[in-house]
């Protein structure tokens, strides 16, 4: 959304092993339908239902691979580094705390 895009908001980098597609469906399902109660809890529910509260239609969401990795392990150390280094607003910080063990 503009408004996100001018305050450099709304950003999260995540990992997965399962098919793109996939895991951007379940993004874009809790971004659609933040209040339900499977997706409130989920970051961009959250984002929309704080920051979008009035919004309808399709959530605009973009996607970018910005990494390829084959082990879990290569993908969790990028994904701990993508986070360290772009430090997204909608990352759990529970999450980025889990994620420096793949660091040191």
């Amino acid at each position: 959304m503009e408004e996100c895009k001018r305050q450099n908001i709304g950003h999260y980098n995540g990992e997965t092993y399962r098919p793109i597609n996939e895991r951007f469906v379940e993004h874009y399902r809790s971004a659609n339908n933040p209040t339900a109660d499977s997706y409130k809890d989920k970051p961009l529910a959250k984002h929309y239902s704080t920051k979008h509260p009035e919004h309808s239609g399709p959530p605009k969401l973009k996607l970018q691979i910005v990494s390829r990795a084959s082990s879990t392990t290569d993908r969790k150390i990028k994904e701990a580094r993508t986070i360290l280094h772009n430090n997204p607003d909608l990352n759990d910080r529970d999450e980025q705390t889990e994620l420096r063990k793949y660091l040191v």
